[in-house]
């Protein structure tokens, strides 16, 4: 990329103020470059760890709102139509999407109860909603409420799990057809067409061209003591000074995120402590002809695998077992080697951090998988299948790194190498 200038997020004394839309500093190791003009299917990449700076969609935003209002209609129809029927020993049960964290509830797991309603039914209509109302309001709506409202969107975006959801489903499918006759009701069509419609929205949205059409402000001369400060929400470079707030989004700006390696440690260290206890205590207790059984994560795996159903072992193993273990030592090597400022590998530990960031929310496979066997085995004796204490601290691993792996800056990855290598 042209005119790219590998700098801290203060601009030199000679700095020209540039329009807010042609600079950009990179979230991953904050080199700040210039973004060159508008091509539609051309992405503007770092220079120096190739982060995505601006995916330049060739869609154009009514094709993204069409299919926004699709997977909307899609979802409302999932939440009211009937997901599931299965029948066993002469008794039916039926049940709905919100009918898995009622179970939970009742079962006394409120904490695992609410993370399934909120990500599987309050975040993705959230998402759907925000998109809805900001691709169709661009030109009726004021900017500022726009702005307000559209700031929600990335950070709501992991937390809607429909897609992880399905999957959840599949596993659980795969161990109710060994109990019950198993009938596909429209929901489940619905939500398929949700997750398909969400995903092209997600797929053809500019977030760029949308921040630069709700941006009211215009550039200004560099204030005295003030420097070039990217905001970590809307990813707009202002000359601002530390806490004041962005001029899109209104969210405080600060050169990096405070406490960022303190706080990663916390979160890692207390996830570290859950994920113990989430291998060793049954995950679920099932009841099959008044014989009880307990299920950890690990029994759950092997079942699958004996039945020959390995694809499925192997992504409940990955998922459940590998991924939040790799999670906790590379968010531990990470948070370390910042903390020492070391410069070796830089790039890789921030493509580590990616890979972190992007398959985190798939760990909850079995919590998804769980809250679909206790909303539809609730024959009594004959099967029933609740939850136990392994799934809340699993759950809590899986929010827990989520949160660690969001919290942290990469950028203090490459601020700490600079340090050490000056003289």
């Amino acid at each position: 990329m042209p005119n790219a200038m590998d700098t801290q997020p203060s601009p030199p004394a000679s700095f020209t103020p540039q329009p807010l839309s042609a600079w950009r500093e990179c979230t991953d190791c904050g080199l700040v470059s210039h973004l060159p003009t508008r091509r539609p299917g051309f992405v503007a990449d770092c220079p120096r760890c190739a982060q995505a700076l601006w995916p330049m969609q060739r869609r154009q935003h009514s094709f993204t709102l069409s299919c926004a209002i699709a997977a909307l209609l899609f979802y409302l129809f999932a939440v009211l139509a009937p997901f599931l029927e299965i029948e066993a020993y002469g008794r039916f049960s039926q049940a709905h999407l919100t009918t898995g964290p009622a179970q939970l509830l009742s079962q006394g797991f409120g904490a695992v109860a609410a993370l399934v309603f909120a990500v599987t039914l309050i975040f993705p209509a959230l998402k759907l909603g925000i998109l809805v109302i900001t691709l169709s309001g661009l030109e009726i709506l004021p900017k500022p409420w726009l702005r307000a409202l559209f700031r929600w969107y990335e950070p709501l975006s992991p937390w809607a799990m429909l897609d992880v959801y399905l999957l959840g489903f599949l596993v659980a499918y795969t161990r109710l057809t060994a109990t019950a006759f198993v009938h596909l009701d429209t929901a489940l069509y619905a939500l398929i067409g949700c997750m398909l419609a969400s995903a092209a929205a997600d797929g053809s949205l500019d977030h760029e061209a949308i921040w630069s059409s709700l941006d009211a402000s215009a550039p200004s001369p560099l204030p005295p003591g003030a420097g070039a400060i990217s905001c970590h929400l809307c990813r707009g470079l202002f000359t601002a000074r530390p806490g004041d707030a962005c001029p899109r989004c209104a969210t405080p700006l600060h050169p990096r995120r405070a406490h960022a390696v303190s706080r990663g440690w916390a979160l890692t260290l207390a996830a570290a402590f859950l994920y113990i206890p989430a291998n060793i205590y049954p995950f679920m207790v099932v009841t099959k002809l008044a014989r009880t059984q307990d299920f950890t994560i690990m029994h759950g795996i092997v079942e699958l695998a004996e039945v020959g159903l390995w694809p499925l072992a192997l992504l409940v193993f990955f998922a459940s077992i590998a991924i939040p273990l790799l999670k906790l030592l590379t968010m531990s090597y990470i948070l370390a080697t910042t903390r020492l400022g070391h410069a070796d590998a830089l790039l890789l530990r921030t493509r580590a951090w990616r890979i972190l960031d992007l398959i985190g929310r798939w760990s909850m496979i079995d919590i998804f998988m769980v809250s679909i066997l206790v909303a539809l085995l609730r024959f009594g004796q004959f099967v029933s299948v609740r939850a136990d204490l392994g799934a809340l601290c699993f759950a809590g691993v899986v929010v827990l790194t989520m949160f660690a792996v969001s919290e942290f800056d990469p950028r203090l990855m490459w601020d700490a190498a600079r340090k050490d290598d000056t003289p």
